[in-house]
């Protein structure tokens, strides 16, 4: 009895040590336990759920939900001889048999099964939690990846819902000619005074939103389509639409964070009588740095850096300086993001 009470308590500290980081991650179904004697039901039943939940297993009420089953059938003692006779065990010899089979969901995989033999169910509270953790000790090193995925559902999604509020800092650089009209102001190029002033340029925040969908068709590639909404512009519109394309590359060097450089296309329409020619095209990069922000879900920094193609032509709508009539534009764009996107569908795994 010392050797046997010595052997368990170094295979539950053992046990406890490699896998107290995945068994609770581990769901567990008990099915009703089969036996002759209804009180052998009820104990087993009752005792081996407790201990299951004791040694941070989880236990589900649904076969669908679980990832193992624990089968228990209690059976009498009956002795086999080798002319093929069989009998129940003498009285000095255990009479009953507990039987303990272990099964994977989700292929029906008999992962382990052995007996052990009791007469009195008293005597089994010595040893129901050696049991689980005997039926149990495959189970941790086949779930542990399994826990590996399960912390990095978050970045391995197929569809990603982003939104974010941008805070782009917009640069207008004014092509000069000579008796261009800005703001109230007649600018001459050649005047130190009016460059001093910034007449030939300015920089503009243009707080703004963004709504998205992400699809990560490859682990290390994803396609993202954003609906943007900025509020103001160079000739006071209140709200500018456009359409953004990014392509992204996402890095995913630890598990609680990725980097997502892209490289990112827009249309920009402006609604507006101001603009002599609508849509801008724009073109850019920049980077996402996300982190965990739940099982499915990420918060994350957006930066980026967006060239408009070409010029930005405006109309000149003074009406006490009329020439010229068009004002001629280069626009550059800096923005900082702050987001939250959730994701949907795990892909699989590598």
């Amino acid at each position: 009895m010392m050797k046997k009470a010595w052997i368990l308590v170094l295979f539950l500290c053992v046990s406890g040590s490699i896998f107290a980081q995945s068994r609770e991650d581990t769901l567990i179904y008990i099915p009703p336990v089969i036996a002759g004697r209804p009180d052998h039901a009820a104990f087993f039943q009752e005792h081996f759920a407790a201990e299951v939940s004791a040694a941070n297993y989880t236990l589900t009420d649904s076969l669908r939900d679980s990832d193992y089953v624990f089968r228990l059938e209690v059976l009498p003692n009956i002795i086999l001889y080798d002319d093929g006779t069989e009998e129940i065990a003498p009285f000095w010899e255990p009479q009953f048999v507990l039987r303990l089979t272990l099964i994977r969901n989700e292929d029906d995989a008999e992962i382990v099964a052995f007996s052990f033999p009791f007469t009195e169910m008293e005597e089994m509270y010595e040893y129901n939690l050696y049991l689980v953790y005997q039926a149990m000790a495959n189970v941790p090193i086949t779930r542990l990846g399994d826990v590996v995925d399960e912390s990095d559902r978050w970045r391995n999604k197929w569809l990603y819902l982003r939104t974010s509020f941008d805070y782009p800092v917009v640069i207008v650089h004014q092509l000069l000619p000579t008796g261009l009209y800005y703001g109230s102001a007649i600018v001459d190029p050649e005047n130190p005074r009016d460059r001093m002033q910034g007449l030939d340029h300015k920089v503009l925040p243009m707080p703004g939103v963004t709504l998205g969908l992400e699809l990560q068709f490859l682990h290390w590639m994803s396609f993202e389509a954003n609906f943007v909404l900025r509020f103001g512009d160079p000739v006071g519109e209140t709200f500018i639409p456009a359409i953004e394309f990014q392509l992204k590359f996402p890095i995913k060097p630890a598990r609680h964070f990725k980097l997502s450089p892209y490289i990112l296309s827009n249309v920009r329409a402006n609604p507006s009588q101001n603009y002599h020619a609508f849509p801008r095209l724009g073109v850019g990069g920049g980077f996402q740095f996300g982190a965990k922000g739940g099982e499915n879900g990420a918060f994350f920094i957006d930066i980026n850096f967006v060239y408009t193609l070409g010029e930005v032509i405006t109309y000149n709508t003074s009406t006490q300086f009329t020439d010229p009539p068009l004002i001629y534009w280069k626009r550059y764009a800096i923005s900082v993001g702050i987001g939250y996107k959730v994701g949907f569908g795990d892909r699989p795994p590598r």
